[in-house]
């Protein structure tokens, strides 16, 4: 099971990796068709937008996962061992619940989104949205994987 989900962490990051590269290229054009060929590319900028949020939202989870994300230790660590171990978890628990509730509000938002049309690439505009979705889908995997592990380093201790 942990390899799967080593996958599924190692794919999201290259996915992220591949916006970002396909942003740059996207961007790149851009300024090339403005100051070398004079026309302007209807959908460059619309594009770069689109992923930029599939970017902020797919790479919340991979910087949680990483524990990048700003986390105030320094009361944590006067309180007893006990305190801070509940502390721990309920940091986790509110990471879940924001994981769920990103993916409830992006996919009702996606719905009312999917009845307009973008004007640069006419998709859906649903699809920026469901990058929300994803994203909460994959924080809440990310969120459980750390209250399992969380849990496995407590009932150590205890056994211990």
């Amino acid at each position: 099971m942990t390899k799967g989900l080593s996958a599924i962490d190692r794919g999201v990051e290259l996915l992220v990796a591949a916006i970002l590269a396909a942003m740059v290229v996207v961007g790149t054009l851009q300024v090339l068709h403005r100051l070398v060929l004079n026309s302007s590319l209807s959908w460059s900028e619309e594009a770069q937008v689109f992923g930029h949020i599939g970017v902020v939202f797919l790479g919340i989870p991979v910087a949680y996962r990483r524990g990048a994300h700003l986390f105030i230790d320094t009361f944590r660590d006067m309180y007893p061992p006990l305190v801070r171990a509940g502390f721990d978890l309920l940091v986790e628990l509110m990471w879940f619940s924001f994981a769920v509730s990103l993916m409830a509000l992006g996919w009702q938002v996606s719905r009312v989104a999917a009845l307009q049309e973008s004007p640069g690439l006419e998709v859906p505009m649903s699809y920026p949205y469901y990058a929300m979705v994803a994203g909460g889908a994959y924080l809440a995997l990310v969120a459980l994987q750390r209250m399992v592990a969380w849990g496995r380093q407590h009932i150590d201790r205890v056994k211990s």
